[in-house]
């Protein structure tokens, strides 16, 4: 099937699920067949997009069962990623999924071994690797323009943190389990990729809820609210815009409800394989908007900054002399600073070729998400936690 379109379909149409279906809808090497969701509403919701031109389905089973659709994306919630990933690949389906691969070590390695015994292609969403400025990052660290990488810290500064998480179920540890996973996993794989000490081995880590959360009333709406022209949360429920350009619909309620119990920031110390370590900190309610990197190496220090405005730049320093050098990669076109189209791209052709499937990577995706389970496991403990080795893979 080198050269023929992947047909393919979505399983989760919430804002993402939506945004993956149009994407491959107008993919030139892609063929967009059909679409699931148990919810009927969602089905509805996307049925003047597409018509009559695909199917839609609320049994998954039967939307699977499928023999002329090869691949699938799976952009339903993060607690039905375990179950969506291992019901594909039973079907034999190759699997697009959105981070984080799911949420807790155990629920992760049970999609790795689901993984390996179909044979299929597994990618999941860590688009942001294929954004030009991380690009360029690790070509400069293989390069050795730093010497060899001894330790490191990734910030995620959130500024929109409330306005994403905090209106919604996404603030209910019994929905989320931790933004270290929904939040941080892109940046966390990015700091152990640039790392390359290894796979993660052990986390301790500390975390708090300071600013979201409160006395509000858990009902109580933006739309309601007489305080509403004044808050810097207020939410259009009907027309949020997500930072990668789509709108969608949104929950409106109140940032500082009751309920709220997810942590707001947190800071998590990682060791690896090699007895390296490095730090990542994430803070949903700073200023800016931006992932800040700094790697220190035997021979120089590396200073890089993402940000949505894909003003990018990496800056190196070196011992023993005040010679900077300094990076500014152009963004590619769309979301994720390029990394989005990219990264979709990807997954057609390891589909065509499953040769080129990037299995380090896949499995440097579940790394990220157990160094987020095992942070939150660790801030609820006070105790360090061990990483597992992943399941071995016949391939």
């Amino acid at each position: 099937m080198a050269n023929e379109k992947v047909r393919l379909g979505v399983i989760g149409l919430g804002g993402r699920g939506r945004y993956f279906a149009r994407a491959y809808h107008n993919h030139p090497d892609a063929e967009l067949v059909a679409l699931a969701d148990p919810n009927p509403a969602a089905l509805d919701r996307c049925r003047p997009m597409f018509g009559d031109s695909i199917d839609y389905y609320a049994d998954l089973d039967e939307f699977l069962a499928r023999e002329d659709m090869p691949g699938v994306v799976i952009a339903s919630p993060d607690f039905a990623h375990r179950d969506n990933a291992v019901q594909a690949f039973s079907y034999g389906k190759h699997v697009l999924l959105e981070k984080p691969i799911a949420q807790s070590i155990f629920d992760s390695d049970d999609i790795i071994r689901a993984w390996g015994q179909a044979g299929t292609v597994l990618c999941v969403g860590l688009e942001l690797r294929y954004s030009a400025i991380f690009v360029r990052m690790r070509q400069l660290l293989d390069e050795g323009t730093i010497g060899e990488v001894m330790t490191g810290i990734a910030v995620d500064n959130v500024s929109v943190g409330g306005n994403y998480f905090y209106h919604d179920r996404q603030r209910k540890k019994d929905y989320t389990v931790s933004l270290l996973m929904q939040k941080g996993v892109h940046t966390i794989d990015l700091l152990n990729w640039f790392m390359d000490a290894g796979r993660p081995t052990k986390v301790y880590a500390t975390g708090s809820l300071l600013y979201y959360g409160g006395d509000a009333a858990n009902d109580k709406r933006c739309r309601d609210c007489e305080q509403a022209d004044e808050c810097p949360f207020f939410v259009q429920h009907d027309r949020f815009l997500m930072d990668y350009g789509v709108t969608i619909e949104k929950e409106d309620f109140c940032v500082f409800a009751r309920e709220a119990d997810v942590n707001d920031n947190s800071q998590v110390i990682v060791t690896y394989e090699s007895g390296k370590s490095a730090v990542y900190t994430e803070c949903h309610f700073t200023p800016e908007y931006t992932r800040d990197f700094w790697f220190v190496g035997d021979v120089g220090k590396m200073y890089a900054q993402y940000n949505n405005e894909c003003n990018f730049i990496i800056r190196n320093r070196y011992r023993h002399t005040d010679h900077i050098d300094e990076w500014h990669p152009p963004a590619t076109r769309g979301g994720h600073g390029g990394g989005d189209p990219l990264i979709q791209q990807a997954f057609l052709d390891w589909v065509r070729d499953p040769e080129q499937m990037d299995v380090a990577m896949t499995l440097a995706a579940r790394d990220a998400t157990c160094v987020g389970a095992a942070g939150e496991q660790s801030i609820e403990t006070g105790m360090p936690v061990e990483i597992p080795a992943p399941p071995e893979l016949p391939f």
